[in-house]
Parts: C-alpha cells; sequence; structure tokens
C-alpha cells in the first residue's frame, strides 16, 4: 500500500470555505505571498470554483511539483485555518469590453494594452488593493511588488491577447498577459471564446511522480498557468529593475531548427529559446518536443534557478534567481518530514562572526537529488559530530548557523563540470573538495574565513573513497558509490564496518588542520593514528576516541605539529 506523506496536508489546504469578497485573516504575516482570487465578470456563468474546491486542488498540486524542484519547500500561498483562502470578485462588463477595454483589437494594427496594469484597478475598486486615490493605489501597487505579494486571478472569462503578438485571444487557461514583469498580477483564463467552460482547473489530478516520464511532461504542460508564468514573474526580484538573461546579444541555436543557416540569431531577453527540453519554461517543452528526462527548473543552473553556473553566478543580488524570491515558504510542504532550513545556493547571514565550518550540499549534474541539504541529515551529522567532540575534549565545532539552524549551502554542478577535472585524486573519476572549492570562489561564493564542507551526491562510482582532504579550506564527504552510501555509513550511528558521516567529517577535518604530522608518536607514516580506537586511524570504526595519548594532534603534541585543540575552528 503506497502511503500518502500529503494526504494530510492536502486535505487541510483544499478544504472548502465559504465565499468571501473580502481577505480573511492571513495565517501567516509575511506579505510575500500568492493571493488566489476566483474573478467572474457579469457576461460569464459563476461555476463557483472558489469554493468547489477546483482551483484550491489545483494549486496544491502545482506547488507540490514546486516543491519538488527546491527540496521540499513550496510556495507561500495565503491560507486561512490551513486552508487556501480563494477570494472572489465580480464586475459589470460585456465580453466586449472584456476584449477591448483590456487588451489590444486583433486586428491589423491593433495596440498592445497592458491587461494586468489595466485590471489593478478593478482589484482597487474591490478593495483587494488599497487606497481611493491614485497616489496611495500606486504606493501599494509598488509596496505590493517589493515585497514579493502576487496575485493568482482565476478569470471566468476567455484568455485575451496573448503577449506582444496578439496570438491567442479568445483561449483556454493562458496567461492574460505576458508583459508583466512589473505587475504583480497573472491570470488564468478557464472558459474559451465561446464562453463554454474549459476542462476543470484540478482534472490532471496530483503531480505523477512514479509515473512515466512523457506523462510528466503532460501534467506539467497542462499546469503552465501555474508552473510556468509565476517562474517567470518571480525572476524580477524585488528591488530589482528587470529580469537579467544569459548571453544577452550572442548567438544561440533556436531549438528544432535543423538548417545550420538559419538556426542561428541574436537572442536577448527570452530564456524559453535557451532553456533545455525538459525545462518547464522552454519553448520546445510546451511544443511538445520534450527528451527523455523528468521535467526539471533551469537543467544548467546558469539562467534562473539556482545559479551556479555561466555569467549570471556572479552577479549578486539581481541575476534574476528565482531562489532567492521571497514566495518560496520557509516552511516544508510535508510539515511532518523534519526538514530544516530553506534551499539556498546562497550563504545565509552568519549567527556568529570569524571562523567556522560552512556546509555544502553537492549534486552533480545528471544525479538523484537527495535533497540532504533540506531532510536534516546534514545538520543532524553535523550535531552528531559536535556533541562526540564535547564529550571527548569539552570543545565543540564552529558551525555556521544561521537562527540557530545550521546552514548548508546547496551546490547543483554544471554539465561541463567533468568528472575529470580534479587535483590529486588518487583514482579518476573525480572532481574533489578543491574543485568545488574554486568553483565556489569563481562565482564569488567563499568567505575567507570559513572552511567548506562538501557532501557530495553522485560523484565517485567506480571504487570506495567516503571523504578526503589535503591541508587547507576544504574537505570532501563522497556519499555514494554506485548509487549507495559509501560503505553503506549512517549519518549519526557508527557500526562495527564504518564510521558515520558525522564522525568522518571530523576526520576528514582533522587532515585538513594537520593531524597526523610524521613526527607524531603515534603516526602510521602516512597522515593516520596507529592506534586502533583513535578517530584518526586508517580504518576507524566503531567507537574511537580522540588522540587517546593526548600527545599526537590533540593537546601535548610534538614541536612543529598542528595542535588541534588551538584551532579557531573549535569553541569551549
Amino acid at each position: 500500500m503506497v502511503v500518502d506523506p500529503l494526504a494530510n496536508e492536502f486535505a487541510t489546504f483544499t478544504r472548502a470555505l465559504p465565499r468571501s469578497a473580502v481577505d480573511r485573516p492571513d495565517d501567516r504575516v509575511e506579505r510575500a505571498q500568492v493571493k488566489v482570487i476566483y474573478v467572474v465578470p457579469s457576461f460569464a456563468s459563476d461555476l463557483r470554483r472558489d469554493t468547489t474546491g477546483e482551483i484550491s486542488q489545483a494549486v496544491f498540486a502545482a506547488n507540490e511539483f514546486w516543491a519538488r524542484q527546491n527540496g521540499g519547500f513550496g510556495l507561500r500561498f495565503d491560507t486561512f485555518q490551513g486552508a487556501l483562502d480563494v477570494g472572489y470578485m465580480t464586475f459589470q462588463s460585456t465580453k466586449t469590453d472584456w476584449y477591448q477595454t483590456y487588451f489590444s483589437a486583433l486586428e491589423s494594427g491593433g495596440a498592445f494594452r497592458n491587461g494586468m496594469s489595466k485590471f489593478q484597478a478593478e482589484l482597487a475598486r474591490a478593495g483587494w488593493w488599497i487606497g481611493p486615490t491614485a497616489a496611495s493605489f500606486q504606493d501599494s501597487v509598488v509596496r505590493d511588488f517589493k515585497s514579493g505579494r502576487l496575485y493568482l486571478l482565476v478569470f471566468e472569462a476567455p484568455a485575451g491577447a496573448y503577449g506582444r503578438t496578439g496570438a491567442g485571444a479568445g483561449s483556454c487557461r493562458s496567461m492574460i498577459d505576458a508583459i508583466n514583469d512589473g505587475i504583480p498580477i497573472i491570470g488564468v483564463a478557464t472558459v474559451g471564446d465561446d464562453l463554454r467552460s474549459c476542462r476543470a482547473l484540478n482534472d490532471r489530478g496530483r503531480y505523477p511522480a512514479t509515473a512515466a516520464v512523457n506523462l510528466q511532461h503532460q501534467w506539467v504542460n497542462n499546469q503552465g498557468p501555474f508552473i510556468d508564468h509565476i517562474a517567470q514573474w518571480m525572476r524580477v526580484l524585488p528591488g530589482c529593475s528587470y529580469a537579467q538573461t544569459p548571453k544577452d546579444g550572442e548567438p544561440v541555436k533556436i531549438p528544432g531548427v535543423l538548417d545550420e543557416s538559419k538556426a542561428w540569431e541574436i537572442r536577448g531577453g527570452f530564456l524559453r529559446d535557451l532553456a533545455e527540453p525538459n525545462d518547464p519554461l522552454a519553448d520546445s517543452f510546451m511544443a511538445g518536443r520534450w527528451n527523455d528526462k523528468a521535467p526539471r527548473f533551469d537543467v544548467r543552473n546558469d539562467l534562473y534557478f539556482h545559479i551556479t553556473s555561466d555569467k549570471l553566478a556572479s552577479l549578486g543580488a539581481c541575476n534574476s534567481d528565482i531562489s532567492r524570491h521571497p514566495l518560496w515558504d520557509d516552511l516544508p510542504l510535508d510539515r511532518e518530514s523534519g526538514r530544516t532550513l530553506l534551499r539556498s545556493s546562497y550563504d545565509r547571514p552568519d549567527d556568529i562572526s570569524g571562523p567556522q565550518i560552512h556546509a555544502v550540499y553537492v549534486v552533480r549534474n545528471g544525479a538523484t537529488d537527495m535533497m540532504y541539504d533540506t531532510s536534516g541529515d546534514i545538520e543532524r551529522s553535523l550535531r552528531h559530530a559536535d556533541e562526540w567532540l564535547r564529550r571527548e575534549s569539552g570543545k565543540g565545532l564552529r558551525l555556521d548557523t544561521f537562527k540557530g539552524r545550521i546552514d548548508v549551502t546547496y551546490l547543483p554542478l554544471p554539465p561541463q563540470f567533468e568528472l575529470q577535472t580534479g587535483k590529486d585524486c588518487s583514482k579518476v573519476p573525480c572532481p574533489n573538495d578543491q574543485d568545488f572549492y574554486a568553483h565556489l570562489r569563481s562565482i564569488g561564493r567563499i568567505d575567507p574565513d570559513k572552511t567548506y564542507m562538501f557532501f557530495y551526491s553522485g560523484g565517485l562510482r567506480d571504487f570506495v573513497l567516503c571523504g578526503g582532504a589535503g591541508q587547507g579550506k576544504s574537505v570532501l564527504l563522497n556519499l555514494e558509490v554506485n548509487g549507495r552510501f559509501c560503505s553503506d555509513a549512517k549519518w549519526t550511528e557508527s557500526t562495527s564496518t564504518a564510521l558515520s558521516w558525522g564522525l568522518l567529517a571530523l576526520h576528514e577535518l582533522f587532515h585538513s588542520l594537520g593531524a597526523v604530522c610524521q613526527s607524531a608518536p603515534e603516526t602510521d607514516g602516512y597522515g593516520h593514528s596507529s592506534v586502533v580506537e583513535d578517530i584518526m586511524h586508517a580504518r576507524a570504526k566503531g567507537n574511537v576516541r580522540l588522540d587517546p595519548s593526548r600527545r599526537n594532534y590533540w593537546g601535548n603534541v610534538p614541536p612543529g605539529c598542528a595542535d588541534l585543540s588551538q584551532s579557531p575552528l573549535f569553541i569551549q
């Protein structure tokens, strides 16, 4: 029997609420939320989608997909007592007025009107935007945009002209307006030009995570307004003027064009042409030309999501990385999952200053993302290491934390990060911690005060090397070999065959700090201790101790050897 871990969350979120034309009290005080409103113009039939559960079920399903892309954390929606708070509004309009007032006429030469910009006034009249005067109305628009608040309007009306082209008028479930970078509104049309209803918003059910890839792609395609258009809008981060686009002004190959003489053009601003075929934002994806890989945002991590490669990676706060948008919820979608901090590809503000240990979860391109950064596993392993060290020495680790939780950076590797680029590896394939450190430094994400502990998924595969470190500012923990945990290690428990990941992390950290020197009385001559129960033994496992004689690397060490007890990475 398959157990649905989100059954309770789904039931709560989709619980039917009475119709309300006013905003109910928010469960969360954060202003950055998606506010969903069911809009019925006077010329349309009211199908009460706000009270039937149709809207809330479709929104939950889309948010579940968002969470799968971001370590288990979805977007923050406006809820009341846990249920999606779907607002209701109506306004007077004929179908002709609907097209002509808000959108461009389709005849030749018709001027494009920004439908969402125009519709802000209707929201203000209905009380969803505060401020009766033009000045205060505009102030509230700016305030909502800068805070990251987004309005998702489900229209009982056909789509207007799409974007600059005027194409798609009268169609179902389109975004109402394509030029909405500065307008915090996204519209979803639910009827066609004949005012007959499209298929229900929730008719596709929830994301088919275990189904064939082609079925996953079809599902995402049908959820376009909730997935594609929200991502497009989030690229303009609060406080930034416009979305950045990589390779602006450079030749770009047009997907699907086989004639080389016609396949290249200068592009700027259209990431749909640059995205990979299995990216939900790609034109090729929406046209059904996907590949045999599961749908995934920004496959190369160079366009708009967890940007860690190409020229946008080091641009700073306004690089259009939607992973930095405040709409992401800081609580996991599965409230009982034990997940820790929201996934982040950036170092968060530190609780302490000075030397400290910063954890990084590295995922090789194409490898399975095990979400160890958000699952709590890396945090638990480092807390376990800290507790062991305190018992052994009275000192603990200076761990990089944010609001008391261990700050783990997510680092998806770009495809061009070849396996054989490692330095000083005992055997290929690599890379190793030195490569990861150099990569972080190249994109401007290294703090010289910190030592980086890289937990690597999908790395060394044809031999067992669970960890490694030279003297310096980086440590490697190679989590998997051929898809299995390295040596069947556990996060917080050492066994008769392997150290826990927490203690192995300490073992490698000690190597990076200089243990065990050649003149240590109990060295094995190869940087390890000859004492079997020492954590620095080459085959350490089971119940280990910290330099039991206190004369090799912790305490009364020989001249010229590193006394790790004096390292600023450890604190009383």
